[in-house]
């Protein structure tokens, strides 16, 4: 993708990809290394202030590459500034949010994961706007970047429940997971780690073939088919007894499914519900 610049997005790339560039612009491997805990432990985006890169790195950073893939254009906060949505704008003049939410030592952040969504549920604002692309890995990591830069309690919690549906921006999305999990990037534990699915089944299906450790939450809001068909069209494709199926067949006392359910008045919070 090249968000209107002829330039290489640097930011998102894991450890394998920054030592595949690193070794196409003919630097020694090691500098990878560097180049993946300034862009994410450090949250570093100028090359100058990266002391310990070569001359000759630093140089084709500046001249080849994107180091930040959004801007902030908006931040909204509550009375106590407890809650603080972020509006963020692409490369290519698209917005996006990402919401920081602190409770007592809990700090929480909601991160978008597409421009837009598609599955059309009924409760959802971001439905109205339809699909416009998915975010690439450096647009997602530089969500979290931001707010570790502008809120100074530390970040405990990510889940991936902002605008768009994770698992259709499946591979993106768990390696941003990855940079965030891993010592060397942001250093979250994977139970601090949560996605969000509206109930894409082969996703969730290959979530746990590959062995992913992060939480998983499947947002579920009705208690029939007949109700959730109506509010998440998706339901039409897979069915209630589908999602039960897959979390009580995967979960485990290391590996809890979380059931999401929104209450809308007069739609799903009956006592029959």
């Amino acid at each position: 993708m090249s968000l209107i610049s002829d330039k290489f997005i640097l930011k998102g790339k894991d450890l394998l990809g920054l030592q595949e560039w690193c070794e196409k612009k003919g630097h020694h491997k090691f500098r990878a290394q560097q180049l993946f805990e300034w862009m994410y432990s450090h949250g570093e985006c100028n090359p100058h202030a990266m002391s310990n890169l070569s001359k000759d790195l630093i140089n084709d950073l500046i001249s080849d590459c994107i180091l930040k893939t959004i801007e902030i254009e908006k931040v909204s906060s509550s009375k106590n500034d407890s809650t603080n949505k972020f509006l963020f704008k692409t490369m290519d003049n698209h917005f996006i949010e990402t919401v920081s939410m602190i409770e007592d030592a809990r700090h929480t952040v909601c991160i978008s994961s597409q421009i837009g969504c598609n599955l059309d549920c009924d409760f959802c604002a971001t439905a109205s706007m339809g699909i416009i692309r998915n975010l690439c890995t450096g647009e997602i990591v530089d969500q979290l970047g931001f707010i570790r830069e502008k809120i100074e309690k530390p970040i405990t919690n990510i889940v991936f429940m902002g605008m768009g549906e994770p698992f259709l921006n499946y591979e993106r999305v768990l390696k941003a997971a990855d940079i965030f999990h891993d010592p060397k990037g942001y250093g979250l534990g994977s139970h601090r780690i949560t996605i969000s699915t509206a109930g894409i089944l082969p996703k969730i299906n290959r979530f746990y073939q590959e062995g992913r450790k992060y939480k998983l939450a499947i947002s579920l809001n009705a208690s029939n088919d007949e109700m959730r068909s109506k509010i998440m069209p998706i339901n039409k494709k897979w069915l209630i007894s589908d999602l039960v199926a897959i979390g009580r067949k995967h979960a485990h006392r290391k590996r809890k499914v979380i059931f999401e359910y929104v209450l809308l008045a007069g739609v799903n919070d009956s006592i029959e519900n």
